[in-house]
């Protein structure tokens, strides 16, 4: 029997978008079908199978947000990416709180991530259809029970990986650790604790994947992932949250410690080398922006937190880059290492 095709539906009002994805999906061996509004995406789904839904968030008519909520009333399982281009904390995680499987960014340079964004989505629409088809088994076959419940638990397994983790670095994605964060607050708050956040962003990305193109882009994304892991305590929580950027959240870290940190970090990142190819390497440096908030000040708020280490990296950014900037939230008293 061969593999079933991933059955994809393209929403864009531009029409340049919907032959750009065409075209790069179908190379992959996914069968493509497009739509240039809400509306009309509707229809598609009302009469064709299909695995990933591909939306804008702006369109004529009704929105992309809006599509998601009406996709997910008709069939709980379908896998929705957001296309958007505002990279903004808040439309993300509205889209996530909406149902989104996944989001990708405008322009849509990197063709290689969204192709494995959609591979992602229609590999867990896969498991989801497995463990369903095992469940049926089960209702069917007293004879097959062992089996089955091996295979129930092996599908499950996966899938929760899949839920919680980044493809390309194996580290938590974006949204499970806003899940961890908003948990760690409510504690913070709840026991007066300190509580860090670090923002971090490779320097000069674009410019480094127009020289090493994106698979080197991508051996540098891990290469930062792995010092991340090995500058980090049991304790801490470490994220891919968004295309070169990374982000940890420190629980019971005071913000003075927390510089200790992220300059491990920054130290360790700037002096290894990363191997390109067989005959070319290169080196890298990041840019680090802390939230810190101690076990005395008032509660917080997971977004004030985010925004605040955001600020922070802003400010590493323009003062130069390949440095930490430390931003306590209640003073926002700046501070460099």
């Amino acid at each position: 029997m061969e593999p079933r095709l991933c059955h994809t539906l393209v929403v864009d009002d531009d029409e340049t978008i919907q032959e750009i994805l065409k075209a790069t999906l179908s190379e992959h061996g996914m069968v493509v079908l497009t739509a240039s509004s809400a509306e009309e995406a509707l229809e598609v789904f009302a009469v064709k199978e299909i695995d990933v839904v591909i939306t804008d968030v702006q369109m004529n008519g009704m929105s992309g947000f809006d599509l998601l909520k009406r996709l997910k009333l008709i069939d709980q399982s379908v896998k929705v990416i957001v296309m958007t281009s505002y990279n903004s904390y808040e439309s993300v995680l509205q889209a996530l709180q909406l149902g989104a499987y996944d989001y990708i960014q405008k322009p849509l340079d990197n063709h290689p991530a969204v192709i494995a964004a959609i591979q992602r989505a229609f590999e867990n629409a896969k498991l989801q259809q497995e463990n369903l088809d095992l469940l049926v088994q089960l209702r069917t076959s007293h004879d097959q029970l062992s089996a089955a419940n091996r295979s129930l638990k092996e599908a499950n397994r996966k899938l929760k990986h899949l839920a919680v983790t980044d493809g390309l670095t194996k580290l938590y994605n974006r949204r499970f650790f806003d899940q961890v964060l908003k948990r760690e607050v409510g504690r913070r708050n709840r026991y007066k604790l300190a509580l860090s956040v670090v923002m971090i962003d490779i320097d000069n990305f674009k410019s480094f994947n127009d020289q090493y193109g994106h698979t080197g882009g991508d051996i540098a994304i891990q290469a930062v992932a792995q010092v991340l892991i090995e500058s980090a305590r049991t304790t801490d929580i470490i994220a891919r949250y968004g295309g070169e950027e990374f982000v940890v959240a420190l629980p019971l870290t005071e913000p003075e410690r927390s510089i200790t940190f992220a300059e491990r970090v920054r130290k360790n990142i700037e002096k290894r080398v990363i191997e390109i190819s067989d005959t070319e390497s290169t080196s890298v440096t990041l840019s680090i922006g802390i939230a810190g908030v101690d076990a005395k000040q008032l509660p917080i708020s997971t977004p004030e937190l985010i925004k605040t280490a955001d600020e922070a990296l802003y400010l590493s950014k323009a003062q130069g880059k390949n440095q930490c900037q430390l931003l306590e939230i209640t003073t926002k008293k700046e501070k460099a290492a």
